[in-house]
């Protein structure tokens, strides 16, 4: 399991629970989390170039409508068409190509990284921190060149990213590459968490636990938390009005009485005289 807790007197991690098991300090609510560290090589993480493709696709089409849309002001579309029908598509395509290719240089020169996860009561972090860091590699991620006094541990802190539970509008799950991706607005990749074996099941949990019950944020089914079965099966259940049917007479209730056929006795009783 990952979910461990901080103590903050002990300076150290510690098994998650409501008391340090070393020195008996009571631990917040926050101290209790999920944390992990995994490797990524950015040239071969489809996240790294995702958040490249999201600001280079959008700036390609600007260009584009920068230009086309004086053409069709002065000309018409006329022009436009023909604008198309020159060189400019071939020339524009083989810019985009050449920055995808200076961009792919870029991200193998960079080599590895390490991403810091943290998941806890009040959201999610990452932090990201490039060891062995060299001067190229700190230009090539827009950082300043100056390496670590000596002595210093050889880890530089690129930066961080966080976003709080209520911030988060949907989720989506990426099993086969055990990855979850956190949105805010909904079609805003804000965090991509990179989980392990091992943490998966706990932050699984956490997001169930945070987000399960909002209707408002877009969860896989898995996530979604369910009224109880009892709760449903009493709404199912619940009394119809219905109108009363009209009870019956008492004659129609009553059976019906059988005929009995007269007797010789009854009939001379009668007093009728027979016909001669």
């Amino acid at each position: 399991m990952a979910r461990t807790a901080y103590c903050k007197r002990c300076g150290k991690e510690v098994d998650a629970g409501e008391i340090c098991p070393f020195c008996g300090t009571r631990l917040g609510k926050n101290a209790a989390h999920a944390a992990w560290c995994v490797e990524r090589t950015p040239v071969k993480d489809w996240m790294y170039w995702n958040s490249i493709m999201r600001l280079l696709l959008p700036g390609t089409l600007a260009i584009l409508v920068l230009v086309l849309l004086p053409e069709w002001i002065s000309g018409g579309i006329g022009a436009v068409e023909r604008l198309l029908s020159s060189a400019f598509p071939a020339v524009l395509g083989i810019l985009l190509l050449a920055v995808l290719a200076m961009l792919l240089l870029i991200l193998l020169a960079q080599g590895r990284e390490l991403s810091d996860f943290v998941v806890d009561n009040r959201g999610i972090q990452e932090t990201r921190y490039l060891p062995d860091p060299t001067p190229l590699k700190l230009l090539l991620r827009l950082k300043s060149p100056k390496l670590p006094e000596a002595g210093a541990s050889q880890v530089v802190r690129l930066g961080e990213r966080r976003i709080a539970w209520k911030d988060v509008s949907r989720v989506q799950l990426w099993p086969e590459k055990c990855m979850v991706l956190f949105y805010a607005p909904s079609w805003w990749l804000r965090i991509p968490v990179v989980c392990t074996p091992f943490t998966w099941q706990d932050t699984m949990e956490y997001i169930r636990e945070k987000l399960g019950k909002k209707k408002k944020v877009k969860l896989p089914q898995s996530l979604t938390v369910q009224a109880p079965a009892a709760a449903r099966h009493r709404k199912a259940e619940a009394p119809v009005w219905e109108e009363p049917e009209a009870e019956q007479t008492v004659m129609e209730a009553l059976p019906e009485a059988e005929e009995v056929p007269e007797t010789p006795e009854e009939t001379e009783s009668s007093g009728s005289e027979p016909l001669t």
